[in-house]
Parts: structure tokens; sequence; C-alpha cells
């Protein structure tokens, strides 16, 4: 025990020189280190040096450039949009006279009881007056240039150039033969140089990070201005369209001004014309304007005798049995259509006739500006369909004769339209229901385009190709034909000359009082279809020849759409069959072979 003792006695004292000994040379070693710390401060010139400048923004907590780009925020989001034109409305020239030119519309079928007075009630000038007094300005064209759209402009941007202030640090640094003691100097100062050495490392990451920033926004500046130039491309092609396309319009604009205001002086030199033409111009242009109520057409023809100073004008009337009649009721919710009754109807219908013609004469009456017509004649016709046969027809219903001064003593708005009517012997059809009468005055036979008859059917062969026959024999074939259709009622067969004007190739003149009038024919020796422009021809013969109806006669025939044109209207097609069978009829036999004259016309 007493050798265990020893030897851990002899550890522990050891041990504590150890410790002792390590103490005391800690403590050396510690007044070394400040003894050399103080000789390097001291040689080194510590207190003479200065404390290291760093810039606040370079300081390592510091953020000198901004966490949010709005200029790379605005060019990411930019999308140019090219200015759009607004939608061009569409300045068609609404004509003031197109009610003049344009052709008679379709009259209503529904009369009104309540206004019957209207047929008498007629403005104290020409209805063209007042249409010609708006034409004597012209209208300003509405179409308007397209202001020039602003420019298309990419945004703009700025670049990071931050001018950071140099970090900086002023050494005592020795001179002379002494400089060879300034790495004492450095050594003093080694933590204001660190400080110095990493704010200029600072500064070169912050003007790096700066470049890039603005290289990328370049590129995407450069991405803006693509766009923008292409948006600029699209809106000037889009101003240039829609440039031209308003120079268009402005010029159709202007044309269509410069085209009624020709029609207008055109019609101007019409109404200007000294005697009959300048009157029956009046006349069609005042029946074309005048206010008459909707269910009166406007459809008439005007002739005049000079020698006689009669005037004959041939209206078409309503047909009274197809209208439907009605009347204004006062009710608690308002006024109401209803029907009328039997009896305001039939006293509807006595009025209507008679205020027409009336009016129709006045109107004539102040056309005359020259003092030319001595006396005026009114036939009213209607399209009826006959009870008996349901065929559709053509009937004078009224009709009035008197002289001018006779008419010039009516004041019409003031007048009771049947019994000045009757006092001027007018004769008209009184009852809901159509009935024929015979006019007082008719239009007369005499044309200076009729040529004298030909006979031909007494000199063709039996079984004679009507189809190869020559043109003008066949439309005095068609003449003599119709004279003995008409044989019964007296008519008279008229050809007119080879220039066929208006299309006209002969006239009926039917004497009877019922059926009778003006017939227009025209001939067509065809091989092929007749097409429908021929029907709408005849139709427009009709109107201007003041007809009752017209017929058209082929050696073909007529296609779906002649037929369909010609239904409801004064107009009866005859076909090749049709017309070997009224010959038949009369004894003629002959036939009709389309393909031999085609081959012999070849």
């Amino acid at each position: 025990m007493n050798v265990i003792a020893v030897f851990v006695i002899g550890l522990l004292v050891i041990g504590g020189i150890l410790y002792a000994a390590g103490a005391v040379l800690g403590a050396m070693a510690k007044v070394a280190s400040e003894i050399s710390s103080g000789i390097v401060g001291l040689v080194g010139r510590k207190r003479l040096g200065r404390m290291a400048f760093v810039p606040q923004e370079l300081a390592p907590s510091a953020s000198p450039l901004p966490k949010h780009d709005p200029d790379k925020t605005e060019l990411l989001a930019y999308e140019p949009k090219p200015f759009v034109p607004p939608p061009l409305i569409a300045a068609t020239f609404q004509s003031n006279t197109d009610k003049v030119f344009a052709d008679w519309p379709e009259p209503l079928r529904e009369i009104d009881i309540g206004k019957m007075g209207e047929i008498l009630s007629m403005p104290a000038e020409p209805g063209y007056m007042s249409i010609f007094r708006i034409l004597r300005e012209e209208p300003a064209n509405p179409i308007q240039s397209l202001p020039k759209p602003p420019d298309i402009q990419a945004p703009s941007w700025t670049q990071w150039r931050p001018n950071f202030k140099d970090p900086s640090l002023e050494l005592p640094f020795y001179t002379g033969w002494l400089a060879i003691l300034n790495g004492f100097v450095r050594t003093a100062h080694r933590e204001e140089i660190e400080k110095v050495i990493k704010a200029r490392q600072r500064k070169e990451s912050l003007i790096e990070e700066c470049e890039r920033r603005n290289r990328q926004i370049e590129k995407l500046a450069e991405d803006a201005q693509e766009r923008s130039r292409k948006a600029s491309s699209a809106q000037e092609h889009a101003f240039a369209v829609a440039t031209r396309e308003r120079e268009r319009q402005a010029k159709a604009f202007e044309a269509a001004v410069g085209q009624e205001q020709q029609r207008v002086r055109e019609w101007h030199t019409r109404l200007r014309r000294p005697g009959e033409d300048g009157l029956i111009a009046r006349i069609d242009l005042a029946l074309r304007t005048a206010r008459l109520s909707s269910f009166v057409p406007r459809e008439g023809l005007s002739r005049f005798d000079a020698d006689s100073g009669i005037l004959i004008h041939e209206h078409r009337f309503p047909d009274l049995s197809a209208v439907e009649w009605v009347k204004q009721v006062e009710l608690k919710s308002g006024w109401v259509t209803k029907p009328a009754n039997q009896k305001e109807m039939r006293e509807a219908a006595s009025v209507i006739y008679p205020s027409l013609c009336l009016r129709l004469a006045a109107e004539i009456v102040r056309l005359d500006d020259e003092g030319i017509v001595r006396a005026i004649a009114i036939n009213g016709w209607a399209h009826y369909t006959e009870k008996s046969t349901g065929q559709r027809k053509l009937a004078y219903c009224a009709s009035l004769f008197a002289t001018k001064d006779q008419l010039a003593k009516i004041d019409i708005s003031a007048v009771d339209p049947i019994v000045a009517f009757g006092a001027l012997k007018g004769v008209a059809a009184r009852s809901l229901e159509l009935t024929p009468v015979a006019p007082i005055l008719r239009l007369d036979m005499s044309d200076p385009r009729f040529v004298d008859a030909k006979e031909v059917l007494s000199k063709m062969a039996e079984g004679e190709n009507l189809a190869a026959m020559d043109w003008e024999d066949f439309e005095h074939l068609c003449r003599e034909l119709f004279e003995r259709a008409f044989a019964s009622s007296g008519a008279e067969v008229k050809v007119t000359q080879a220039s066929r004007d208006q299309g006209v190739d002969a006239i009926v003149f039917d004497p009877d009082p019922l059926r009778g009038g003006k017939i227009v024919i025209q001939a067509k020796r065809y091989t092929n279809t007749v097409d429908v422009s021929a029907v709408r021809d005849l139709y427009g013969a009709v109107i201007n020849e003041g007809a009752v109806k017209g017929i058209l006669v082929t050696t073909s025939h007529f296609g779906p759409e002649s037929y369909s044109f010609a239904k409801d209207k004064p107009l009866t097609l005859l076909n090749g069959n049709e017309l070997l069978g009224l010959l038949d009829k009369h004894g003629y036999k002959f036939r009709i072979n389309l393909t031999e004259a085609k081959g012999m016309a070849a």
C-alpha cells in the first residue's frame, strides 16, 4: 500500500508541476503575444490609421438594387393592340325620289272605312313639287375621312447603372528607408483592409448583376419592338383597307346623288315640254307622288287628243270584292282594329269609285298649265275573279266624263262624292261585287305604228310547219287568227310595223262593253323555250299601252317561271300546241316541228 500511495502521490506532484509549468508558459505566451501585438501596433502605426470607408449601399446588410423590376414586368406583359377602325355603317344613299322613279307599289288589300275622306283630301300642290324642293340642296356626304390612328410604341426601359462610391482606406505608410516597415502597417490594419476588399467585391457583384439584368431587359425590349412592328403593320393595313372602303362608299354616295340629280333634271325637262308631252309627263309624275290611300293602285295611263282637247286617263282601281274592310274602335285599353259590318262595307264601297274618279280628274285639271285640255274622261278598271268560272279577269268598273270648266267648279274637299259624281253623269259599280260597266269614252284606235293587213292563212299549205315560216308572216297569221277569234264581238286587230315598238306585234280593239278594251298581242316564232323576260316585257307593254289584257303566242313552249309570273295578271300564254288547237278550231290544219325548223335555220 505504501508503494502505491507513493506512486500516486508522485504522479500528482508531477501533474501539478506540469500544470504549473503550462500555466506559466501560457501566461508567458500571452504576455509574449501582447508584447508582439503591441510591437506590431507600435511599429505598424496603428494609432495613426483611419477607419475603412465603406459606402452604405455596399454594406453587407444593404439592398441597393430594386426588389421589383417594373421594366421587366411591363415588357413581359406588353401586348400591343392595333387600332381597329370602327365598323362603317352602310351609308347607302336614300333617294328622295325613289317613290317617283320606282315601280308602282302593290296596293294593300285592307280598307279602313274611317279613312274614306283621305281620297278627296288633295294637298295644295302636286306631290312631286315638294320632292323637287328637297332636291335643290344636295345631301351632305355622310362618309367622313377616318382619322389616322396613333403610332404604336413599345414601352421604354431604363438601364440600371448604379453609381456606387469606391470603398477606401488611408494607411499610414512609412516613406524613405523606413518603408521596409510598411508590412507591419498592413498587418496592423488587416481588419480594415479586409472590409475594403469585401466591399469592392460586393460592388463588382452588384455591377455584374445590373449588367446581367440590362442584357435580359434589352432582349425583352427587342421582342417588344418586334411585336410593336407587327402590330403597326397590321394597323396600317387595316387603316388602308378602311380608308379605301370609305373612299369607295363616298364615291358611290356621290355617284348616286349625281344620278338622282340627273334623273331629276331629265324629269324637269320633261315636265317643261309644251303641249301633250309635258302634260302627260306631269300627270304621270303627279300620280306617282300623290298622297293616296294605301289601298289605291298607282297604275294609270293617259292619252290626249289635241284636236278635241279631250284627255282620257285609264286607271287601275281596287277590286272591292277582294279586300278586307276594317274600322277603328275605341276601347278602354285604346284604339283597336275590328272588321266592318256589311252595312258599313256597302256604304264605303259606294263612295270609293266616285271619289277616285273625282280625285284623278281634279289632279289633271290643275296640271293643265297651258289650258289645252277642254274635257277629261276617267276610266277605272280592275282585276277581279269571275264568280261563275273562277277566272281572273279585267273589266271597267267606273267611268266619268266632264268638261274642264265643270270640274274646276268642284271643291272636292267639301263635296259629297256620290252626289257630285251623279251630277256629272258618272257610272260606277256600286256594290261589293265588281259589276263591269261600259266606259263613257274610250281611247282612239288610231296609231302610227299600224301597218296594212297581209293575208297569210289563205296562202299557206295544209300541214305547213309554223316554226319554220317567216317571222313577219307569223305575226300576220296571228292577226288573222285573232280576228276570227274575236269576230263575234266585232273586234278589230291591227299589226304594228316591223320595229315592233315596246314589243307589241298586234293590238286588238274589242268593243264589248263588259270584257272589251285594248288587248296587246306578242307573237314569238321560237324554236326554244320562251324566256320569262318575254312575259315580263308583255306585262310592261300592257301597262304602257293602257291595255286590259296581253296575249303571248309562240310556236314553242313556256317554262314554269313564265306561268308563275303570269299568274294573277291579265296575261294569257299560248304555246305551240294551244296555237295549233285554236287554228284547228277555225279550220286550219298546220303542224309545228321544232327540230325540223332548227335544221332549216342551221
